[in-house]
């Protein structure tokens, strides 16, 4: 997997604690063939959920189903295609933050760059969340599909990789 970096950093408010997560990722796939995966309905159900409603356009709401009666509703704030999408994102139990992604041209590939703000408590369950999530969008670029029912176990993997 080529990650390249991944972290939790503090928020800019006046209490000290996560709020934000970033990770870098060198996806082995041209811009173009990142983009149509994050954005493409027929490619998201590989791997983040079902889009149920809505299209990735600035303006556009759009919701996830990522299982069954749980989804996330997410206002499309910039969509350039091939280089940035930031929305929000909201689950019914959980803040509304801020999900931004960013790609670059990077010799063959792509440097992508994910930044989820406004997370407070859920900072530490998201960074491995979007780790194992940006695992199966790897697999699905490269033509090795991850199964799906093996998207808890990677996740606790990942989780516990966090926290020792």
């Amino acid at each position: 997997m080529p990650l390249i970096s991944r972290c939790i950093e503090p928020g800019p408010g006046i209490e000290p604690g996560p709020d934000r997560v970033v990770l870098e990722w060198s996806m082995p796939a041209p811009p173009a063939r990142v983009w149509w995966g994050l954005t493409d309905s027929e490619a998201l159900p590989h791997w983040l959920g079902t889009l149920s409603s809505g299209r990735f356009a600035a303006g556009d709401v759009v919701i996830i189903r990522h299982a069954e009666d749980y989804s996330s509703t997410s206002k499309v704030l910039t969509c350039e295609p091939g280089s940035i999408l930031s929305m929000t994102w909201e689950f019914p139990d959980e803040p509304l933050s801020h999900l931004r992604i960013s790609l670059a041209a990077d010799g063959d590939g792509t440097h992508l760059e994910l930044a989820h703000d406004g997370l407070g408590a859920e900072a530490g369950g998201y960074l491995p969340g979007w780790h194992t999530h940006l695992l199966y969008l790897e697999g699905l670029l490269t033509n090795r599909p991850r199964d799906p029912a093996s998207f808890w176990s990677t996740y606790a993997g990942l989780d516990a990789d966090s926290a020792g």
